[in-house]
């Protein structure tokens, strides 16, 4: 748990808003993302809620059982926090991280949205920092804040019916980090050694099942 803390640490991050052109919420397994970004709409922190997800990995639909795209489900979430259906949009094809951006970017152009200054993105607590990361090689132009539940690591893990997946699922979203900016999928980030020691201790562990 100190590593996997570590991990947890330096992958989540909560940055304060302002008002942006759209709220971005990425798929996942993960419907708090839907409802923060909910909140984050009642909040009119941006006009546009937008959900942007395909069909789960097959790893995510044990978990989750969902037989709908991920983006279909979160605007269901959504309607149920009271989002009109004319404030969501759905883009229903991604299949990873830089699709959501990509996929999503042509989406708000065909619909008519301008999204060109700030775009708040939403996403499960890991997984925002190299969601800003990716959004900075795959949407440039545009200025990113990140949101994510506010959440202890041991109660989130405390939610899943296997903890242990989500700590191979953080390590995978680690190493991304590590290693996707070589291959052009996401900006660099300065990573502290202590971080990547923890990083080699959780692989050595056996956490290594969602490796790229």
């Amino acid at each position: 748990m100190h590593h996997a803390q570590m991990l947890w640490d330096f992958m989540s991050l909560r940055q304060p808003c302002t008002a942006a052109d759209a709220i971005l919420c990425l798929g996942s397994n993960d419907i708090q993302v839907p409802r923060v970004g909910a909140r984050l709409w009642w909040e009119k922190w941006a006009p546009y809620l937008i959900m942007s997800g395909g069909l789960a990995h097959q790893h995510d639909l044990a978990a989750t059982g969902w037989s709908q795209p991920e983006a279909d489900v979160f605007a269901r979430e959504a309607r149920h926090a009271g989002v009109p259906r004319d404030a969501i949009l759905c883009e229903r094809a991604a299949r990873h991280t830089g699709d959501n951006f990509r996929l999503t970017r042509c989406l708000a152009e065909e619909s008519g949205i301008m999204v060109s200054g700030r775009l708040i993105i939403v996403a499960k607590p890991y997984m925002t920092r190299r969601a800003q990361a990716t959004a900075e090689m795959a949407w440039p132009e545009v200025e990113t804040i990140v949101q994510c539940e506010d959440v202890e690591l041991i109660s989130y893990l405390h939610r899943w019916q296997d903890p242990q997946r989500i700590l191979h699922l953080m390590v995978g979203d680690m190493q991304r980090i590590m290693v996707y900016p070589e291959r052009g999928f996401q900006r660099r980030q300065p990573i502290p050694e202590d971080v990547r020691l923890a990083q080699e201790a959780l692989i050595a562990q056996g956490f290594d099942r969602h490796l790229p």
